[in-house]
Parts: C-alpha cells; structure tokens; sequence
C-alpha cells in the first residue's frame, strides 16, 4: 500500500530545527529523546516512519539496486545533488519516485520500538559491512560519503519533530 505523501508540503513547512550530527550514536540518541519527551509533528511522518524509513535507506545503501531516476537526475546527480547530500543542508520536501517510495517509505502503523530496533540494527551494519551500492542520483559514494549522506537525511527528517 503506498503512503500519500501529499498531506503536507514539507518543502515549505517553517518552524523546523537546526541539527547537525556528528555520529550515529546521536542520531539513535535523539530518537530515543523524542520517544521520550512530548513533541509535536510539523511534516507528515511519525517518530517511528522516520525511524525506519532511515533504517530502510541505511540498508539500501549496503544492498544497492534502490530504484531508477530520471536521465537528467544521473547526469546532474553526481555533480550538483552528490554535495547537498553529503554535506548539507538536505534538501525537505521531495517526493520519491513511486519504486522508492514502496521500498523505503515506512507504514503509518509502525511501532517505536520495532522502528528504533530496526534503526539500531541498520547502524550497526553499516559499521560492520563495508560494502555500499551506488546511490540512484548522486552515483558512487565512498563508505565517508555514504555515512555523511545517512547523517544528513536523519537532520533532515528529524528536523521536524519540535519539543512541545
């Protein structure tokens, strides 16, 4: 079943925090914050659909054969896209081709606790597994630069759940 992912123009929403992590460990460390602490929701996804939609584009990376892009994308990709998504800011608001969405988009339904444990385990294979697939618009990344790109997609969707 897909998620309609047109609720909300998350490209516009205002209001969304700042973050910049350094590591995974903050990554999990700030999801188990705001499991922790009330907050509130600008975008359209839940604490645990962003939960493991990270654990599920960690795992694509490691397995690769994500899903295909517009031609332009390619070309572009590795030149324009490839920096703002290895060093920021990530880039809120775009709509995932139909393939991807069905691969990486997490139910609405989606426990916490299977959600953080599904991020968790994600983690810690990306530690462990040195292998890494192309990625579908920027191409080749080096291990560095995938785990840069991990690090920023968490800012970004992280960005918008707010302390209450």
């Amino acid at each position: 079943m897909a998620i309609d992912q047109s609720r909300r123009d998350t490209g516009k929403v205002r209001g969304r925090r700042k973050l910049r992590y350094q590591s995974f460990d903050e990554v999990l460390a700030e999801a188990r914050r705001l499991h922790a602490t009330p907050h509130r929701q600008l975008g359209n996804w839940t604490l645990p659909m962003i939960l493991q939609h990270l654990a599920n584009g960690i795992h694509g990376s490691i397995d690769g054969g994500t899903f295909n892009v517009k031609w332009y994308y390619k070309l572009i990709g590795p030149y324009v896209i490839k920096p703002m998504l290895v060093k920021g800011p990530f880039p809120a608001g775009f709509r995932l081709p139909r393939a991807a969405e069905a691969r990486l988009v997490a139910q609405p339904d989606v426990d916490y606790d299977a959600a953080m444990t599904a991020l968790e385990q994600a983690v810690e294979r990306l530690k462990r597994e040195p292998q890494r697939g192309k990625h579908p618009v920027a191409g080749k990344l080096t291990r560095d630069e995938w785990d840069q790109f991990h690090l920023r997609h968490a800012e970004m969707h992280l960005s918008f759940l707010v302390d209450q």
